[in-house]
């Protein structure tokens, strides 16, 4: 087959990037259940919609599932339309023959003909050769913008998981895992601060904590509410660091 450059087969991935890593609470509980389920399931269990608003750690969790079939010694392929649309929808060729298919970001898919036949294509050459295919957006699969009915009705019939908006103190669990997993530590009070006067989004969260690691670093300074203010002043002055 010859692929797209936008097309990623068995894909490299952070070492940190983790099923087992993934928020473990009660608003998760469900996803992570599906996902395993997907993962190992029978036969049955092959397709898989994933929807979510931005932020929610679905990007992290495809990954992260992908991550689960690679080391399983299983062929993926990893497409994303989160920065538009590809070149062209023979991307879609020749992939159920993998093992595995992930399509990102399927509220940015193009509303066009040629590729959404290619695409139901695709998942009716999945169903018969038992490749499994998981799809994720923001949206839920009714409010796509599908205009092929044929295609419509098949995503309808995707098993469905919402990703939600974790709880407030949900978040500040999840934070003080995802420091103490990297060996950082951050006292209760930073973490309080961080979360009431910063982003609401679990994504940009765990991302400030990594900032604040670095910068901490650079200006050979205790992580404090101090040193928050100044890095959230930093990039404030100077956007694109």
């Amino acid at each position: 087959m010859n692929h797209p450059k936008q097309l990623n087969l068995d894909v490299k991935l952070d070492e940190a990037i983790k099923l087992e890593n993934f928020i473990i609470c009660p608003s998760t509980e469900i996803i992570l259940r599906a996902s395993r389920e997907f993962i190992s399931g029978p036969n049955t269990t092959r397709t898989f919609f994933l929807w979510g608003r931005e932020g929610t750690g679905k990007n992290y969790l495809l990954h992260s599932i992908n991550r689960e079939f690679l080391e399983k010694k299983l062929h993926s392929a990893f497409i994303s339309f989160s920065q538009g649309s590809l070149d062209s929808p023979s991307v879609f060729e020749g992939l159920e023959k993998l093992d595995v298919i992930f399509i990102e970001s399927m509220e940015q898919f193009p509303s066009i003909t040629e590729w959404e036949l290619a695409l139901f294509n695709l998942i009716n050459a999945c169903l018969l050769s038992e490749s499994r295919i998981l799809i994720s957006s923001k949206v839920t699969a009714k409010a796509l913008e599908i205009k092929l009915p044929d295609l419509k009705s098949r995503l309808l019939a995707f098993p469905a998981f919402e990703l939600p908006e974790i709880t407030e103190e949900e978040k500040f669990m999840a934070m003080k895992e995802a420091a103490e997993r990297k060996g950082l530590m951050f006292e209760d009070n930073v973490l309080s601060y961080i979360l009431t006067h910063t982003s609401r989004k679990l994504s940009d969260l765990l991302s400030l904590l990594n900032e604040l690691d670095n910068y901490s670093l650079e200006r050979k300074r205790k992580v404090s509410i101090s040193l928050v203010k100044d890095l959230m002043s930093n990039k404030v002055d100077n956007p694109g660091i």
